[in-house]
This record gives C-alpha cells, sequence and structure tokens, in this order.
C-alpha cells in the first residue's frame, strides 16, 4: 500500500503520494506532496505567480519541480496540505474521472529546435483520458518530441516518440526498481491514430490486468504479440 493513499481511491488523486514521518532528530515533519493538476510542467508567468504567494503565504519549507514536472511541496503538515490544495485550485486543471497518474512532455517543435512533432499538443489531449472504471494501477505516460526521448518515454507505462513519419507508440515500460523498457506496439501513427491506439491499449490492461499490476509486470506475462492482436486490428 501506498503512504497516505487510500486503497479505494482510484488513480489520480490529490496528493496521491503524499508521504509522512516524524523525525526525532530534528523535530520536524519528512513530508512529500505533489499537486494535481500542474502535469507537463507548464505554467503561465501569472498563474505562477499567485502560486507562488500561495505557497509562500503558507510558508512552506521547500517545493520541488519533480522529475514528472509536477510541483511538490515538502515539509508540510498534512492538513495545511489540504488547505493550500483548496485555494489552488481554481489554478489547476481539473482531474478527469478514472485517467492516468500524470502525462510529461517535452516542449516539442513549438519551442525546441530538434522537435518534428507538437508533444505539448498530444499531451494536453492525452491528460484528459478518463474510464468508465479505475486503471489497476498507476500509469504514467512520457511524450517526446523527437528521437532524443528527454521525457523516458522509453521507461514509462505508455511512451510516444516523435519521429518524420509520425508516432510511434510504446507500452510496459518503467523506470523503477525493476526496470523495464517498453514494446514498440506500433509506428508512423497521427495524432488520433496513437490517442485511439493508447486508449485500446490501456482498455486491454484495465480488462486483464490484476490489481496494483503495472504494465511492466502485465506486459511480461503476457507479451507483445497478444497486445497487439488485441488493440491493431482497426488501424
Amino acid at each position: 500500500m501506498t503512504p497516505g493513499r487510500d486503497e479505494a481511491t482510484p488513480y489520480p488523486a490529490p496528493f496521491l503520494f503524499t508521504h509522512s514521518h516524524q523525525t526525532c532528530m530534528n523535530d520536524h515533519q519528512k513530508t512529500f506532496g505533489v499537486v494535481p493538476g500542474l502535469n507537463m510542467g507548464l505554467f503561465a508567468p501569472d498563474d505562477l505567480k499567485r502560486i507562488i504567494d500561495i505557497i509562500n503565504r503558507y510558508e512552506v519549507p521547500m517545493t520541488k519541480i519533480t522529475s514528472a514536472q509536477r510541483l511538490a511541496l515538502l515539509g508540510m503538515d498534512t492538513n495545511e496540505q489540504k488547505q493550500l490544495l483548496t485555494e489552488l485550485t481554481p489554478l489547476l486543471r481539473p482531474q478527469p474521472d478514472n485517467g492516468v497518474n500524470y502525462v510529461q512532455a517535452c516542449p516539442g517543435n513549438q519551442w525546441c529546435k530538434y522537435g518534428v512533432s507538437d508533444s505539448l499538443k498530444l499531451g494536453a489531449e492525452l491528460e484528459k483520458l478518463s474510464f468508465d472504471e479505475p486503471l489497476p494501477a498507476k500509469v504514467k505516460i512520457g511524450v517526446a518530441g523527437c528521437r532524443m526521448c528527454c521525457t523516458e518515454a522509453r521507461v514509462r507505462d505508455i511512451g510516444v516518440i516523435a519521429g518524420k513519419k509520425g508516432w510511434t507508440l510504446i507500452f510496459g515500460g518503467n523506470g523503477g526498481n525493476n526496470a523495464r523498457i517498453g514494446d514498440v506496439v506500433a509506428e508512423g501513427l497521427t495524432d488520433e491514430q496513437v490517442i485511439s491506439l493508447i486508449r485500446k491499449c490501456l482498455d486491454y490492461y484495465r480488462h486483464n490486468a490484476r490489481r496494483t499490476m503495472r504494465t511492466a509486470r502485465f506486459m511480461e506475462i503476457n507479451g507483445i504479440e497478444k497486445l497487439k492482436q488485441a488493440v491493431l486490428d482497426s488501424i
């Protein structure tokens, strides 16, 4: 069980990865709370200023932009975290029901000279994914606008990498203790095709994986050919 998480709560949830521990040596709380709704690390300058003003008012001991491009609040009392989240809510993007845990995207061809596709646009669409029931476990998406793969898409549950002929979709990666490079599902995809195929892959995963099983372990058991047979019939 993940500390700070109610097992009945589907992914994602506010402050999903809030870890708390009281340390006697220095008598301060070791807490780590991730703010939902700020995915892909995108902040309008005015909104960022308002967020900073709220954080300063609560005297948050430390803040951090996480490797997943999200905002973490460190060392806060958990009750104060909830109060702060209430004030931040108007600045956060809505979280879809039974959606993915987060989407990580690079600047893409909007802002990067190496980008060949609009990863931010695609990432924003993937943030909206919603399902009738919760996914079996957390699902992380990485969208890379070129082959240099700055978002580490090959070790995400779902990776999308841009090439000159379209998007490549990867499924079943993991960058944790038992790391795994994901399997290539399809290549040369348009934005619409990759969104549709991701939904099919997650539906297959949702209907066939046991609870708490991540996509990497699911693919080790089932294999890429089974997945392709289930999802590529109409591509």
